[in-house]
């Protein structure tokens, strides 16, 4: 079982705007495109539809590909 918490469709997009490089953060056709701390691209793929609810695996693979600690995120989880 993961650490991470679900998050809402709002929620994600503010971690992803927390943990990317200032002003590479695009979202385009159902996709989140930016770099992470260390300049290395990602893509996120958003689900389409009624589900607004991102499960917390997918959140711990979102963190490990930003390069973010599970101390960060819950430290970000908290202040936000």
């Amino acid at each position: 079982m993961s650490r991470f918490p679900g998050l809402s469709r709002a929620e994600l997009e503010a971690f992803l705007r927390a943990f990317t490089q200032p002003d590479t953060l695009v979202f385009r056709n159902n996709k989140c495109l930016g770099l992470n701390r260390n300049g290395k691209s990602y893509t996120v793929h958003v689900r389409h539809g009624a589900s607004r609810k991102y499960d917390a695996s997918l959140v711990e693979v979102v963190a490990k590909d930003l390069g973010v600690s599970l101390q960060e995120f819950k430290d970000w989880y908290e202040k936000r």
